[in-house]
């Protein structure tokens, strides 16, 4: 049986604590739900409100990143399913379009599976608060860039108020960030934190225009951290689908940290399981 740190690396203390805390809130909701959510698209910021029950969401799209190594292309494939009024579960999967000097390839990346929980529901005076865990597996090919090589777990907590025509959603969100072997060699790894702030305004029903800013650490001990935003907007046709766009990139000076260009394009369908 493999020792722990293979999955997660060195076990310092904080890291321990961090773990116990996981293992506190995986088992919560796995007493709520038997299954084990990353934000949906177009932005980084997740919302607070859960898919209703016995309705399933569908995302699909398209993203193109482009950073000083590579440049990147996604389409993208998400599922959301309401299992309660307060709880949702969440499967993506990316395929990948990446070119880089080392060449092109393309494949599935990793997946990622989740779970979101509302636990206060938003009011004419408070705030709706919701929890998020989502589990980032280790399926996609490493030596081609289309995966991390490791398994990462990231907790979320997210904010979200409505005042008329604005609403604001603020997320605090921590990885316990995998450490992969290149070459038999274990690569160490920082675990990330993330601050994200996003905008929703709505200038007619149908329409929202968004905007967002976030900070995110970097997972290695000697690269720069990511500040950066994204603008875009929501056109909602008809009830069951939904249209949105963004397009962002770094906030720093010389795109440092990255991205230097993100562009997302897709959609979102509501279906009725009931």
């Amino acid at each position: 049986m493999k020792n722990p740190a293979y999955f997660c690396g060195e076990v310092t203390m904080s890291r321990i604590i961090g773990y116990l805390l996981l293992c506190l809130i995986s088992s919560l909701f796995f007493l709520i739900s038997s299954k084990p959510a990353s934000a949906v698209p177009p932005l980084v910021t997740g919302d607070v409100p859960t898919a209703d029950k016995g309705t399933m969401e569908v995302f699909l799209g398209t993203r193109y990143r482009k950073t000083e190594k590579i440049e990147r292309q996604l389409p993208f494939e998400e599922i959301v399913l309401g299992i309660s009024n307060w709880q949702e579960l969440t499967f993506e999967i990316p395929y990948l379009v990446n070119t880089s000097p080392q060449g092109r390839f393309q494949g599935f990346g990793d997946a990622v599976l989740g779970t979101k929980i509302q636990f206060l529901e938003e009011d004419e005076t408070n705030p709706g608060m919701a929890l998020s865990f989502e589990a980032k597996l280790d399926n996609g090919n490493q030596r081609k860039g289309l995966g991390s090589g490791a398994t990462d777990f990231d907790l979320r907590w997210r904010m979200q108020k409505t005042r008329a025509w604005f609403t604001g959603i603020g997320n605090v969100g921590y990885t316990f960030t995998g450490e992969p072997r290149v070459e038999g060699i274990r690569e160490k790894k920082r675990d990330v934190w993330l601050l994200a702030f996003a905008q929703e305004y709505r200038i007619s029903t149908p329409i929202k225009l968004l905007s967002e800013i976030y900070w995110k650490t970097n997972d290695a001990a000697d690269g720069p951290d990511t500040f950066a935003g994204n603008i875009g907007f929501k056109y909602t046709p008809f009830p069951g689908l939904q249209i949105h766009t963004a397009v962002g990139k770094s906030l720093r000076v010389n795109n440092r940290g990255g991205p230097d260009l993100l562009i997302y394009g897709g959609l979102k369908m509501e279906f009725s399981m009931k």
